[in-house]
């Protein structure tokens, strides 16, 4: 028996397993389900043989999206030929995109080592690294050891594992001759032969029949391997259990579904639309059309990004959004009491509703203690409903406002102690003034989420606050290589100081976007005093 190369299962690290099985079960909720013996194990009533761990299952009839990372043209061929001989039998399919997102992604090198992770184990690795490694194929590969290589792979990423790691196995390896064999062919250490030969999946976990010597996922076993003479052949193609058992799993039928995807909009509402500044009223709203339509009502942030308010009353503004719908949503911009509302803009920032990347909420000051009991520094802990691998970015927008009328207005708008599983969100102010209340919205992400960056950006980067002048603008640059056109930019007010003996008037803005980033604006007009002012901003392909 001919020395052929094999593949290893790759384990999600241990600081990324919290997410990955998160994911899992956002993507199919059986995975929180261990299944036992008697129950919906396929074994003694289906023929079929291939093992699958029930924790890794991607949603039945839906589209597994795949992208090749590099390699060859003809390599990049043969894995889309290969790979798509699941879908003749599988409910779930896959489909090669150009898609930095894709939930696979393949990565060919010359590193003599192909491995992949485990159904939606995928979901869990961060998007800028591969979750499929082919590490031996070149152009000049047999047409053989293409079948073989890739479709093995690809039923790793439908959730297969080796078969001889079937709960059904009942291989009698000979443990040292088998370490031995594949140090030498593989490099493999005893922990990898351990983990990828002789651990078997448990019965309380694994959809699993009996033992398919003939299966893809099989390993070719030599005779000098086992203590009995058990042996198997190289397989190079779909066995017929493989078909039935695949099938089995994942019956086709229904319509495709796209795997949960990230998926944003962006809507925007200024009160003069509705009414001219010089025509000031409390209430304003507008039903915006979102840039894109959802599947189902989204979630949404808002962020203040102008205002034009009286000074003879306290400063009293509300950002909201309601009646949200698939395709819009009712934008409000209003005040109370005696404040005068000029004119007042928003922009909000959409996300579906189980967006796998995205998270966001909203804290007030009211939230911790009354208005009428105004305080300087209030903070809170918020917890993710979900943790990330990595500490996320968040962005931070200002949606309320409520400061007496008497001192200067100054707010703080802050994200700190950001960790994997939450953050401190501030609502601070400081000298004079008198806060009554504010809000803010946050949006989190993950730090590595391709297509996407944020930052704040303040008046302070380019001057002193005791020299205040109505027009502050300076150049932001975007990391190198995250965009490849310009993208569309969102700004959201997070920090204000201005003097209290003027109308309170502020506008956001940006210009000159490029791939490569923008110049930001933080203006005022007429008699203003605007000492400093920063904001965030959310950068998105």
């Amino acid at each position: 028996m001919s020395e052929i190369q094999i593949c290893t299962v790759m384990p999600v690290p241990n600081d990324l397993r919290g997410q990955a099985d998160t994911l899992s079960i956002q993507e199919n909720p059986k995975n929180g389900h261990q299944l036992t013996a008697g129950g919906e194990i396929l074994g003694a009533n289906n023929p079929a043989g291939l093992a699958l761990p029930v924790g890794s299952m991607w949603r039945n009839n839906r589209i597994v999206r795949v992208k090749i990372l590099n390699g060859s043209d003809k390599i990049k061929r043969k894995i889309q030929q290969y790979a798509t001989k699941w879908n003749e039998f599988s409910g779930v399919t896959f489909e090669f995109v150009n898609d930095d997102d894709a939930e696979i992604r393949v990565n060919v090198d010359d590193s003599n080592a192909s491995w992949s992770y485990i159904g939606t184990d995928c979901l869990g690795i961060p998007k800028t690294q591969p979750t499929m490694n082919y590490g031996w194929l070149t152009d000049s590969t047999t047409e053989a050891e293409f079948s073989r290589v890739i479709t093995h792979e690809f039923g790793h990423a439908l959730g297969c594992i080796h078969e001889h790691q079937s709960p059904a196995g009942g291989i009698p390896w000979n443990k040292e001759a088998a370490y031995d064999y594949y140090q030498r062919t593989n490099g493999w250490t005893r922990e990898m032969v351990d983990r990828n030969i002789f651990q078997a999946y448990s019965l309380d976990s694994t959809r699993f029949s009996e033992l398919d010597k003939g299966s893809i996922m099989m390993y070719a076993i030599p005779k000098s391997l086992t203590t009995n003479g058990f042996f198997t052949e190289w397989n190079t193609v779909l066995s017929s259990t493989d078909k039935e058992f695949i099938g089995g799993v994942y019956p086709k039928g229904g319509n495709p579904i796209t795997g949960t995807k990230t998926k944003t909009a962006v809507a925007t509402f200024n009160t003069m639309e509705v009414r001219p500044w010089d025509k000031p009223q409390h209430d304003n709203s507008r039903r915006v059309k979102y840039s894109q339509s959802f599947d189902k009502p989204p979630r949404a942030a808002l962020g203040l990004n102008w205002l034009d308010i009286g000074k003879n009353a306290n400063i009293r503004i509300d950002a909201s959004a309601d009646a949200i719908g698939n395709d819009s949503a009712v934008f409000k911009l209003n005040s109370w009491a005696d404040t005068t509302l000029y004119s007042a803009g928003c922009i909000g920032l959409e996300v579906t509703q189980d967006d796998p990347d995205f998270q966001m909420g909203k804290f007030s000051t009211t939230d911790d203690h009354p208005w009428n009991v105004p305080q300087e520094k209030t903070s809170r802990k918020i917890n993710f409903d979900r943790p990330y691998p990595s500490p996320p970015k968040v962005v931070i927008w200002l949606s309320q406002l409520d400061m007496d009328k008497n001192k200067n207005w100054r707010v703080d708008a802050t994200a700190t102690d950001i960790t994997t599983t939450g953050f401190t969100l501030n609502l601070n102010t400081w000298a004079d003034t008198t806060l009554y209340a504010a809000s803010a919205h946050w949006i989190a992400y993950p730090s590595n989420k391709a297509n996407v960056t944020s930052g704040r950006f303040s008046i302070a980067d380019i001057r002193p606050w005791d020299q205040p002048r109505l027009q502050n603008t300076a150049r932001v640059n975007f990391p190198g290589d995250t965009f490849s056109k310009p993208p569309m930019v969102l700004i959201g007010l997070n920090n204000l100081d201005i003097d209290y003996r003027q109308n309170l008037r502020i506008k956001l803005g940006a210009t000159s976007i490029s791939e490569d980033g923008m110049d930001w604006h933080i203006d005022s007009w007429a008699d203003t005093t605007l000492y400093s002012a920063s904001a965030s901003y959310i950068a998105l392909a």
